[in-house]
């Protein structure tokens, strides 16, 4: 993982991250990636299919035995192969996730007294490429011990 960050007073902010497999490089060419620029994204920002910035490094990945390549700075022709995280890929998908219902569930707050009975305040929770999703929350009790969500979450792929 490679993380692009802005250096704050009292805080630093992610401006984007990149993540790949060094098995990618050591299975290339000379075990290297050359001169390649990376798109970064932010998985915390609302639109976390954008691009936020670029970076172009060079990485070489050895193991005993391998010949190192000395990584030189590049003065040749600009190379506009560009490295894109699967977030960022072109090609527009969507997940479409949709919660229905739910049934004999146990209840996790006990009634006191005459007055109460026991119920589950029941919500579900997702989380797709680090962004955190939320249904609204439904009362189960013992007289109703089914809800239905019946919400539908639309995400870019």
């Amino acid at each position: 993982m490679i993380k692009l960050y802005d250096k704050g007073f009292f805080k630093q902010t992610l401006i984007g991250e990149y993540e790949f497999d060094l098995v990618y490089v050591y299975f290339m060419k000379q075990h290297v990636l050359l001169h390649k620029w990376l798109a970064f994204s932010n998985p915390n920002s609302e639109n976390y299919s954008e691009i936020t910035g670029y970076l172009k490094l060079s990485i070489n990945v050895t193991c005993t035995g391998d010949e190192s390549v000395q990584i030189e700075d590049d003065d040749g022709p600009e190379d506009t192969n560009i490295l894109m995280p699967p977030s960022l890929n072109p090609k527009f998908f969507q997940v479409k996730m949709r919660f229905f219902e739910a049934q004999d569930i146990p209840p996790m707050d006990m009634g006191f007294g005459f007055m109460k009975k026991a119920k589950t305040d029941a919500y579900i929770m997702t989380e797709y490429k680090k962004k955190k999703l939320k249904t609204k929350v439904e009362e189960m009790t013992e007289d109703n011990p089914r809800v239905e969500f019946n919400q539908e979450f639309w995400i870019p792929a």
